[in-house]
């Protein structure tokens, strides 16, 4: 067996007996699952008895460079991948934070691969700007997963909500409750994102092939922020009479467009959904302010996301030895007020 195949061997059986939020996913080309639980106690080493074998030195540094920490989504990630990291005395993590500039990034990515981290775990500003710091990083023997935001440039892997597949169910989330007509506007993303480009691809497309009388009359870059989605929104809330629909790209922007609606009295008329499960848009939605979100564990995405890069880390295969580029997808749930209360106080993030 070779070092490729003994790792996929490995990454299939690993932790494979993990409860709670199990994925299918296809992981260089191979059909396998992620599981987990932050709170089941299982010390996920147990599992490797055989482990040393693949070891080259005693610990590995896996550094995560997120766009900015102070957002809820790659804080809850910072610590779904430090507690999973509290479970490996053979695993040294520290985070970066990239204050949502490509440029403080790309400064970050240069720093690490010159203090020779074994692994990097990003969430890229800017799918372009990027990718030569992957390609860097990568050429260094030092592999790169992403989370949710991606870069044109092959690398090791990501492990991402759905993108394209979250579209589709806030349309249909949204048409059932508009009878399926209706005039939207959409909050996005930044060009470069590709899941905000991808999440806004896939509600597109389900209203083309579903739901004609679903027409989209505006759409506008929020930048991912609450504050700016609401100042958007006010200005549709201007030049619009009629707004039946809103969707925020992520929950941020859709809590700031359901913010500008309520304080303009037109929020009885209008169903808002956002886009990420955060523990902010849970609570909005149980008090009727939201309308919708797809919930994504990301305690457990960020989880996920560490042990690959061990699995990697520890394989001994390097990256440019990897023939496909793993794709790892952490399961969502449709969440509206009347599921909202399955979602627990301790996976709200």
């Amino acid at each position: 067996m070779g070092k490729f195949d003994d790792f996929i061997m490995r990454f299939k059986q690993g932790r494979m007996s993990r409860r709670n939020f199990i994925t299918g996913a296809t992981l260089f080309g191979v059909s396998v699952a992620v599981a987990g639980n932050l709170a089941d106690g299982i010390n996920p080493r147990a599992a490797h008895a055989d482990e040393q074998k693949f070891r080259d030195k005693d610990v590995y540094e896996i550094a995560f460079v997120a766009t900015a920490i102070a957002h809820s989504v790659p804080a809850a990630w910072h610590k779904g991948m430090e507690k999973e990291a509290a479970y490996h005395d053979n695993i040294d993590y520290l985070m970066e934070d990239g204050q949502w500039k490509a440029e403080i990034q790309i400064e970050k990515m240069e720093n690490l691969i010159n203090q020779q981290v074994d692994a990097i775990v990003l969430q890229a500003v800017d799918a372009a700007a990027l990718s030569p710091s992957v390609m860097e990083a990568e050429e260094a023997g030092i592999p790169v997963i992403c989370l949710n935001l991606d870069v044109v440039a092959k690398h090791a892997g990501i492990v991402t909500m759905v993108t394209i597949e979250s579209g589709k169910l806030i349309a249909d989330g949204m048409a059932e409750q508009l009878g399926s007509k209706g005039k939207i506007v959409i909050l996005q993303s930044p060009p470069g994102a590709s899941i905000g480009v991808d999440r806004e691809t896939g509600f597109r497309q389900a209203l083309e092939e579903k739901y004609p009388d679903m027409e989209v009359i505006a759409a506008q870059n929020a930048e991912w922020q609450k504050e700016k989605g609401m100042s958007i929104m006010q200005g549709f809330l201007q030049a619009y009479d009629q707004i039946d629909g809103v969707y925020g790209i992520n929950d941020s922007m859709a809590e700031g467009a359901a913010l500008a609606a309520e304080a303009a009295g037109r929020l009885d008329d209008i169903v808002i959904w956002g886009n990420d499960g955060e523990k902010d848009a849970l609570t909005m939605i149980e008090q009727g302010t939201l309308d919708g979100t797809i919930y994504t564990n990301c305690f457990e995405q960020g989880a996920a996301a560490l042990r690959l890069s061990e699995f990697l880390v520890t394989c001994g295969v390097k990256p440019v030895e990897l023939p496909y580029e793993g794709v790892v997808k952490i399961a969502p749930k449709v969440i509206t007020k009347d599921n909202v209360s399955a979602i627990t106080e301790a996976d709200r993030w």
